[in-house]
């Protein structure tokens, strides 16, 4: 399990008239309209734009040139036609922006269709109006302005133009979404197997069991069996619990606190007095998800490098209440805080951590390591407060 240690000396030697050092994992790049770069490595998204735009316009203008030479000749037709797909395209890249701007502060669905239609059928009247400025214009070697008449027929016609290019703007950025969307997940997801079993393996890792199984063997040797009886009892809930939370990407706060405690229970048999811990922890915070496994390693690293390096221990508090619409949660510890730091060991936990919470909630969540006034070190988390049902942890008999 990674330790606060290497994080604390790297906060020393990049930081060190900082307070608070902030876990920011790296994103792709975007550009300036906050799109990802590349898609899969070969197509960037603006480009892809560009591309169907082009395209799409070239053949909507070839098809129009075709009908045209019907009625006019070939320079005519040409000139035409040329006008119209210009000014087309002209008027599809204001209607981007707009949209872009549209999505950008997410504005509600039905505003979304109303400006979709606004704008195709206005839209239509301002490009036919250009269109036939422009081509008379060209015609008549004149520059005037004769606003005339727009049929209803020729009026829904462009209207459904750019209207079609609307619903193809949207869709494809639509597509986009939801390949990101479904690549945060895959990304989140395998984070958390990772942690999970990274958890799983520093929890049991030899070490761990033996000293927790040494502790026990000096408590029934003195004598101490009610307190024997008392760590057995909390390594196998710990054990078992940790197997059984394993399996689900997020857990409440009651549960996820549920297992800390057993942890602590453990670690307060073995050291007595020298650890005490504080959880204050708001009612309607309780009901609140968080990543599984997310509290333990936080906790573990205080433990070990705030509280038992001290010859007369020291206390962890832990923090958690539901702030507006965040769920904030602060595991502090008065240890002798970063001044005395080790040799540097890179902070994997911490930065899985980091990286697992923005994936699961992006720009929305929040994760820094802190020097409070009094000293030590505090772990600040805030994640958006989202509730489920609880579901009950099964019966040992009821698991297959």
């Amino acid at each position: 399990m990674a330790t606060f240690t290497g994080m604390r000396q790297q906060l020393i030697a990049s930081h060190s008239n900082a307070k608070t050092a902030i876990f920011v994992p790296s994103r792709p790049a975007r550009n300036l309209s906050g799109e990802p770069r590349v898609l899969n490595g070969k197509i960037a998204r603006a480009s892809l734009f560009w591309i169907l735009q082009c395209a799409g316009w070239a053949t909507f203008g070839a098809v129009m040139f075709a009908w045209g030479l019907q009625y006019w000749d070939f320079q005519d037709a040409l000139a035409n036609k040329a006008i119209l797909i210009l000014v087309g395209f002209a008027f599809t890249l204001l209607g981007r922006h707009l949209y872009r701007l549209a999505r950008l502060h997410a504005i509600p669905h039905a505003a979304s269709i109303f400006l979709i239609v606004a704008f195709s059928f206005a839209g239509a009247t301002l490009w036919i109006e250009a269109e036939n400025v422009l081509f008379h214009m060209y015609y008549s070697r004149q520059i005037t302005f004769q606003p005339t008449a727009i049929p209803m027929g020729t009026l829904l016609y462009y209207g459904f133009v750019l209207l079609v290019w609307s619903l193809l703007y949207f869709g494809v950025n639509g597509w986009f979404e939801l390949e990101n969307q479904r690549g945060r997940a895959a990304r989140a997801e395998s984070l958390a197997h990772t942690a999970r079993l990274q958890a799983l393996q520093s929890q049991l890792e030899p070490h761990f069991l033996f000293n927790t199984l040494n502790a026990i063997s000096t408590l029934v040797t003195e004598g101490n069996n009610s307190a024997a009886t008392r760590m057995i009892s909390c390594l196998s809930d710990f054990l078992r619990q940790t197997l059984d939370s394993a399996a689900r990407p997020e857990i409440s706060i009651a549960e996820e606190l549920e297992f800390v405690k057993r942890y602590l229970e453990i670690q307060q048999v073995r050291f007595g007095e020298r650890l005490k811990v504080t959880i204050n922890a708001s009612s309607e915070a309780m009901a609140g998800l968080v990543p599984t496994l997310l509290l333990q390693p936080l906790v573990e690293n205080a433990v070990k490098h705030g509280v038992l390096p001290r010859e007369l221990g020291g206390s962890v508090t832990l923090n958690i209440s539901k702030q507006d619409d965040l769920l904030h949660i602060s595991i502090t510890d008065d240890g002798p805080g970063i001044a005395v730091a080790a040799a540097p060991v890179r902070g994997v936990g911490l930065s899985i951590t980091a990286t697992r919470l923005a994936e699961l909630y992006g720009e929305k969540s929040r994760f820094s390591l802190g020097v409070p006034g009094n000293g030590g070190v505090v772990a600040t988390i805030e994640i958006p407060f989202r509730t489920a049902q609880i579901p009950r942890v099964s019966a040992p008999e009821e698991n297959e």
